[in-house]
């Protein structure tokens, strides 16, 4: 295989299942570093939503909850590091992590700047609507499992703009951003081959996609589930990855 332009397998919702198991594995392999890594995240997530809801904000937990899917790529470079120690038998550690994110290409941030900016975007989309649907009524902490009418209309809004977003974030960091870690290849070959990815096994990567905004979506209504949810379903992309662009020593296995 041509390493400039990585070539991706065909992969069936199966494969998302066994990508699942093995995500556990690794974290239950790692779970102390894994979860104290997480913590730190999981402990901001848990402070902005506390500050949303006392500022009367209380359904931009939604829109924020999907802004969150924008970035979280950031994460999955010490999480990678950390899996790659793991299985070359070495104790992971706070090393690792720190290395993860200093070894990474820099095509990556560029990546990852784009996704901020989009995360601006979406929050600012957000907030307009929310001005318009909901600003001015109560929008207290009661609002914080939205049951009235406006509130609802304005979840169903900001998810459906929100899908938009999500969307191309996927399609273009499902793959490029785990081929970009790897220096596997540059950012522009990275996004392509991540797209044809994506394209190329629509059922399986639509699972994981839903897989991926539902352990969120959970881990929001139990905030601290995000310490394990975050490693869970960070190893588990990468052994996605690995089965859609094995690596060298895979192939030559």
């Amino acid at each position: 295989m041509d390493r400039s332009r990585p070539q991706p397998l065909h992969i069936r919702p199966a494969r998302v299942a066994a990508s699942l198991r093995d995500g556990l594995r690794m974290f239950g392999r790692t779970c102390i570093l894994s979860m104290t890594f997480a913590a730190a995240f999981a402990l901001a997530g848990i402070a902005l939503l506390a500050t949303v809801i006392r500022l009367g904000f209380a359904p931009m937990i939604l829109p924020l909850t999907g802004g969150f899917m924008l970035v979280a790529p950031a994460l999955l470079a010490g999480f990678f590091a950390i899996a790659r120690a793991q299985r070359a038998g070495r104790k992971p550690g706070w090393r690792d992590v720190a290395a993860g994110f200093r070894d990474t290409s820099r095509g990556l941030w560029g990546l990852l700047l784009v996704c901020g900016f989009l995360f601006v975007i979406w929050i600012t989309d957000a907030g307009i609507l929310y001005s318009f649907m909901v600003g001015g009524r109560d929008a207290g902490p009661a609002l914080l499992f939205p049951l009235s009418g406006v509130v609802l209309r304005f979840g169903l809004g900001a998810a459906v703009a929100g899908a938009f977003f999500a969307s191309i974030v996927f399609c273009v960091t499902a793959y490029a951003v785990p081929l970009l870690i790897d220096r596997r290849a540059s950012l522009v070959v990275a996004v392509n081959a991540s797209v044809r990815a994506v394209f190329g096994s629509i059922v399986a990567n639509l699972s994981w996609a839903f897989a991926l905004a539902a352990s969120v979506m959970a881990a929001v209504v139990v905030p601290l589930l995000l310490a394990v949810v975050l490693p869970v379903m960070a190893y588990a992309t990468e052994s996605l990855y690995r089965a859609v662009f094995p690596p060298a020593d895979d192939r030559d296995c």
